[in-house]
């Protein structure tokens, strides 16, 4: 039986959808949802740009805009019926959304899938489906 169920989520279409997917599943199971939203550090290239405009703050920023997404996320949720919670960590993408349904003891876990053509490989969701502790259902 899936009692507690976790979404990947970020800014992007398909995450919408597995919200959506992932608030519906927890009101008809009765599961528990945990929305995880990842803030991967800056990439080495742009360790550059940070240096020449140091007043910027990039991750802040980025956080406020995560936090926001989230309380939309809550709203819904809650509006639904839904027992919600919600994490905004810091991390590699793959590693700490794996690492946070082992923590959770997730049920299930949903992703947003993009479309991608068949040349390529290494993608956030398949990588995280790769490693995933739990059942795994892809929304696209």
């Amino acid at each position: 039986m899936i009692h507690k169920i976790m979404v990947a989520y970020d800014e992007s279409a398909e995450a919408g959808w597995a919200l959506q997917a992932s608030i519906e599943l927890a009101k008809t199971l009765g599961a528990e949802l945990t929305v995880v939203t990842v803030l991967e550090p800056l990439a080495g290239y742009y360790s550059f740009a940070a240096s020449v405009v140091p007043a910027w703050d990039w991750t802040e920023e980025k956080r406020v805009r995560y936090s926001a997404l989230q309380a939309g996320a809550r709203q819904q949720a809650t509006a639904s019926g839904v027992v919600f919670d919600a994490e905004l960590i810091n991390g590699d993408e793959v590693n700490t959304i794996v690492e946070c349904a082992k923590r959770h003891h997730s049920d299930l876990l949903v992703l947003g899938m993009r479309k991608h053509s068949w040349l390529m490989t290494g993608h956030t969701s398949q990588d995280v489906a790769e490693r995933a502790p739990c059942a795994v259902l892809g929304i696209k």
